[in-house]
């Protein structure tokens, strides 16, 4: 290796053999270490390693003076728009413009007679408001006339003269003021007046001051001129603005302690809106802002229905979603159900059932399920229902079952695909007669389904012993079957079939469930005698639409729901029709079922029928059948009475098809209904409630006689 010998040795760079000028080379580390410029890779193996890691500058250096200039290289623009230099652009253009400018005069044209009554009336008093301030001000009155008030109340005439001497000294040159203001006024208008004055500028200048002293005299809140064009209410999103809105509910006293967990916390869009995800402080969880809805609406500036704050699941509790709309969710059009023009379901697998506040849909599922909709009259149970046994028309395995206990027709589009017997409309006897027979039906298919099931589950065409696509394509007494029954209640606290009606429905959601059949309720009164708990304790799909309390969201949700951040309560009665709390298919969450109105779901029906070939295949209904003859048909000779809870086992083993689900307290309500009072029986050694032959005999014929 050879040197320069003019060169300093310590000036040679001894690993390249270069030489270097080491003022500028330490300028350059020194510069690189805050982060202004990038050292090269050379640079970086003569560099000590704790000055290349330790203090690494968190945002990105500068590039160098070369790149920059790249950067910044001049960029011609285009001299007129774009839209202006394409001729087509340019006449559409003009055209929407013309069509808003016309617009806007159309509306101002029709509505100029009100302005020019609100002009005269408003202008006079805008005359005498401006005079009277005039005034007001040439006297210097308003100046201190608080002050001077205090001291007449104090009698202070001391101070009370004072100031009415300064009062004075004001108005001495005011009032020349006001003098010459009013001479060169009347000379203006004179001037403006005079037949020197063409009429087209007296007019305009007259309209402007009507205009002006109208806009001086009417109330603050009273506009002239209406608004054409209402915007919606927008507010962007920021992390200041999600601080404030949440401070606002009290639940947080420093901003500083709302977090935005790093990742995930980055204010974006997610939909027709904003979404934040937030840590709040110790103590603090996702549950309590969101029962504070209205606060956090009202600390956004915001409707309350453009302001979604959610529990996020499998999140630690106090890490909460906040969602925040363009404009209302209620003002929002809701995308159309896909399955309204073509397509297929399949009972098997998830189907669009309707949309969450963000516009994505939600799905719904039916096998190995049940589904419950609880909501006060006016919430859109019927609405929501239809939507899934519109959803299931259109899988033409599907058996359907229909009754409709509000009488009201929402589910006559259903009957086409219904086998006889399996459709009611009503509130009468009769059709409640008929649910409790379908019921009856129901549970005999979870009798003959199950040794079916398994036959085919051992011959391969499933790995459990439950229904699938496989089994019931091959063999049709193994379709599926979707039963809804609208307004539930009616026939749970029916005194007569109501008990033996919930024990069916009890047993049904329990064993129907893998065998393919799935019960639909709906109901408006959510109370502990309409909604038996062992009845809802098993339905794994419930929708509670609008109500009034946390009790009646247990009630149909499960105890605890409204701890968890259930809050249907915030759905209006009557007007948030179809909006409601799911749980039981994924992550809880506040969905509208999608809008299907009459003309649409018989349109549906029609395709479901026509998926059908047209045919809908008969069922083997139970026969109708009377417990007075069945009791005296099981009644063993010698006994004069006997207990409820002996009675019920053998009219089960003796008529299974309608007594199957039947228990003693069932079976009492089935005879009191026949006028057959319940007594205190002594038999087999006890004494219980039961029911004496010559009651039920002295009962059948008195009917006979009756009838005849």
């Amino acid at each position: 290796m050879t040197t320069d010998p003019m060169v300093p040795a310590e000036d040679v760079d001894a690993k390249s053999a270069r030489i270097v000028d080491l003022n500028q080379r330490r300028a350059d580390r020194a510069a690189a270490a805050d982060g202004l410029v990038t050292a090269d890779e050379s640079d970086v193996e003569t560099m000590a390693p704790e000055s290349v890691t330790a203090g690494a500058p968190v945002d990105p250096p500068d590039p160098p003076d070369r790149l920059t200039d790249l950067l910044d290289a001049p960029r011609r623009v285009p001299i007129l728009p774009a839209w202006l230099a394409n001729v087509d652009e340019a006449r559409a253009q003009l055209a929407r413009t013309m069509a808003v400018a016309g617009y806007h005069a159309g509306v101002h044209a029709v509505r100029s007679p009100l302005y020019a009554g609100k002009v005269a009336w408003y202008a006079p008093k805008g005359a005498g408001r401006l005079a009277g301030r005039v005034l007001g001000w040439t006297t210097a009155e308003t100046g201190n006339w608080s002050l001077r008030q205090d001291a007449a109340n104090r009698n202070d005439a001391k101070t009370w003269l004072e100031l009415d001497r300064h009062r004075q000294r004001q108005t001495s040159w005011r009032w020349w003021v006001t003098a010459a203001g009013l001479l060169g006024s009347l000379a203006a208008a004179g001037v403006l007046y005079s037949d020197l004055t063409p009429w087209w500028v007296k007019a305009p200048v007259l309209a402007g001051g009507l205009i002006a002293l109208a806009r001086y005299g009417r109330p603050l809140d009273k506009p002239i001129i209406e608004r054409t064009v209402v915007k919606a209410r927008y507010r962007k999103l920021t992390a200041e603005l999600t601080r404030k809105g949440i401070m606002a509910t009290g639940l947080v006293k420093r901003p500083e302690d709302i977090v935005f967990p790093a990742g995930i916390g980055e204010i974006r869009r997610d939909g027709p809106g904003y979404l934040a995800i937030v840590d709040l402080p110790d103590g603090v969880i996702a549950v309590d802002v969101v029962e504070e809805r209205e606060k956090l609406a009202g600390g956004l500036r915001l409707p309350i229905d453009q302001v979604w704050p959610e529990v996020m699941p499998r999140e630690h509790p106090s890490r909460l979603a906040l969602w925040v709309a363009d404009r209302p969710v209620s003002a929002m059009k809701q995308p159309a159900w896909p399955l309204l023009k073509d397509g297929r379901t399949d009972f098997f697998k998830p189907f669009v059932f309707g949309f969450d506040p963000r516009m994505r849909p939600v799905m719904y599922r039916m096998d190995e399920r049940n589904s419950l909709f609880a909501g006060f009259p006016g919430s859109g149970k019927s609405l929501s229902a239809r939507v899934v046994l519109a959803g299931m028309a259109l899988d033409p395995l599907v058996t359907f079952a229909v009754f409709d206990l509000a009488g009201r027709g929402d589910f006559d589009a259903f009957e086409p695909l219904c086998a006889p017997g399996l459709f009611g409309s009503g509130a009468d006897d009769g059709t409640k007669a008929d649910a409790y027979r379908m019921l009856m039906w129901l549970l005999k298919e979870c009798d003959t389904r199950g040794p079916l099931i398994k036959k085919y589950a051992t011959a391969g065409l499933n790995t459990e012993n439950k229904l699938n696509r496989a089994i019931a394509l091959k063999d049709a007494r193994l379709r599926p079957i979707v039963a809804a029954i609208d307004e539930v209640q009616e026939l749970i606290t029916d005194p007569e079939i109501g008990k033996s009606a919930a024990a069916a429905m009890t047993s049904i959601v329990k064993r129907g469930r893998a065998l393919g059949i799935h019960l639909v309720m709906m109901t408006q009164r959510i109370d502990k005698e309409s909604l038996p708990k062992g009845v809802t304790s098993n339905i794994a799909i419930r929708t509670c639409l609008a109500v009034p309390s946390h009790v009646e969201t247990d009630l149909a949700l499960g105890t605890g729901a409204y701890r968890q951040g259930a809050r249907p309560t915030q759905f209006e009665i009557g007007v948030d029709a179809g909006w409601g709390v799911r749980v039981g298919f994924g992550p809880m969450t506040s969905v509208r079922a999608a809008y299907l109105d009459r003309a649409a779901v018989e349109r549906v029906c029609r395709r479901g029928v026509a998926l059908r070939g047209d045919v809908v295949a008969g069922v083997d209904l139970p026969a109708v059948r009377d417990i007075l003859d069945d009791l005296r048909a099981v009644w063993v000779a010698g006994e004069r009475g006997q207990h409820w809870d002996t009675l019920a086992p053998r009219l089960a083993d003796r008529f299974p098809d309608a007594y199957s689900a039947l228990n003693a307290e069932a079976l009492s309500a089935l005879v009191r209904a026949k006028n057959i009072e319940s007594r205190n029986v002594k038999a087999n050694g006890a004494t219980r409630k039961g029911v004496y032959l010559a009651d039920i005999t002295a009962a059948i014929e008195q009917r006979t006689a009756g009838t005849d």
